[in-house]
């Protein structure tokens, strides 16, 4: 195999990688959640591709100068950058100048990038994840009570469930359920969000009292997140400027150059006050549920992955009567059964924006199957565990052994189990 390739590429690629490794391992250590080196092009060649974007015009990125660090690399050996820190980090600016693209490739920064593709230095914080607004979803038997507490009709929210979840309620939830798995830093673009879920400005708190709603904004937690919780929290935010009272760090884009206003964004919070809700109860610990994947997931045939999002599934009639009970956002309880059996077909995977290969999603799949052979109750953290220790060749795959599968994180197959309809969870 060796004779195949080009011996110089792979021992480029061999050098780049153990770079890459290396710079994840130093961020803890500098007090950094992401790294971003001078010369990277984060531009892409379009919205559905992964190539870099090259034409003469391509903006390079440079560091400015207050957030600029210098790390020594194995290979490479110095190297300069952005260092973001720790805490809560806005990245700011007009329209089309550059935020999502950072923060797109700040998530994809939890993978390691091949010479050639303009991220190699781009490096961040492996259990990163991305938070997003998503309508629709199942939520089963979460605690979101740090975010969404005291519905009407006296309905808890401690192990909340529901088949359909608003975008705010997607949100709280998914925020949780990254927690519940270690994750150390969300991300979350202004764009994606559920706009009542991240602010709730001076206007509303005096129109709709805080003892009349329900939700506790993000404004009012990303803070405790990383005070109490020691989560980080990257943001693009371009609208709520509420935000610049609680933020550690802001970055001003600006045609695709960065600039540091953390100074200026203090100046203009301390002479445009805003009010804060504190909300009226801690957060709280994480989430430590149990689960069970049925056996009859697999009733006729082990799931399969359709597309990069989609996973098919072959479940028995059965599975539709140990639905969990569920809450509406109208706050009413309900088993949402009927005569016929409700299936649900396929796992939707459409918001996990960092599962970036089929590949991946051919192992989840099979992970999946694999935990439908042991139907003892585990926590969430555990069985996750078990699955991403788990050897690819030893992972289900019909007869013989799959050549099709890439690692995904632990963190992605704990979000899809999260999505299945037909896990049994509880809290």
């Amino acid at each position: 195999m060796y004779r195949s390739v080009d011996s110089q590429t792979m021992h480029a690629l061999a050098a780049s990688v153990e770079d890459q490794e290396y710079l994840r391992s130093q961020l803890k250590l500098l007090s950094l959640v992401a790294f971003i080196g001078n010369g990277a092009v984060l531009p892409r060649v379009s919205g559905v591709s992964n190539m870099p974007l090259e034409t003469n015009t391509v903006v390079r990125f440079r560091a400015p100068p207050e957030l600029q660090v210098m790390v020594e690399l194995p290979n490479q050996g110095t190297v300069v950058g952005m260092g973001i820190r720790q805490g809560v980090t806005l990245i700011c600016g007009g329209g089309f100048n550059g935020k999502s693209t950072l923060l797109q490739a700040i998530e994809r920064g939890v993978y390691n990038h091949a010479p050639g593709d303009g991220r190699e230095l781009v490096v961040t914080d492996a259990t990163a994840t991305k938070i997003k607004a998503e309508e629709g979803r199942f939520v089963c038997s979460t605690d979101i009570r740090p975010f969404i507490n005291n519905l009407p009709l006296g309905k808890t929210t401690d192990a909340f469930s529901t088949a359909d979840a608003s975008g705010s309620t997607s949100m709280a939830a998914s925020i949780q359920e990254a927690v519940e798995v270690e994750a150390s830093t969300l991300l979350f673009d202004e764009d994606t969000c559920a706009t009542n879920f991240l602010v709730r400005d001076g206007r509303m708190q005096q129109l709709v009292s805080q003892d009349c709603e329900p939700i506790t904004p993000l404004v009012s937690r990303v803070r405790e997140l990383w005070e109490a919780k020691g989560v980080s929290s990257i943001m693009v935010i371009g609208g709520c400027g509420d935000y610049l009272d609680v933020a550690d760090t802001v970055v001003s884009m600006h045609g695709y150059v960065p600039s540091d206003a953390t100074e200026k964004a203090k100046a203009i919070a301390q002479c445009m006050p805003v009010v804060i809700e504190i909300p009226q109860i801690k957060y709280g610990p994480a989430l430590n549920r149990t689960i069970i994947v049925p056996k009859e997931l697999a009733a006729h045939k082990p799931p399969k992955a359709k597309t990069r999002w989609s996973i098919a599934l072959f479940p028995s009639d059965k599975l539709s009567s140990l639905a969990p009970p569920t809450i509406s956002d109208a706050g009413a309880a309900t088993h949402e059964r009927t005569d016929e059996p409700e299936v649900f077909p396929e796992l939707d995977l459409t918001a996990l924006d960092q599962l970036v290969s089929v590949s991946q999603t051919r192992a989840i799949a099979s992970m999946l199957q694999l935990a439908t052979q042991n139907t003892r109750r585990r926590t969430m953290r555990s069985l996750v565990s078990d699955m991403c220790t788990t050897a690819l060749g030893d992972l289900p795959a019909g007869h013989g052994v799959a050549g099709n599968l890439a690692r995904p994180r632990g963190i992605e197959v704990a979000l899809a189990i999260n999505r299945l309809r037909y896990a049994q969870i509880q809290p």
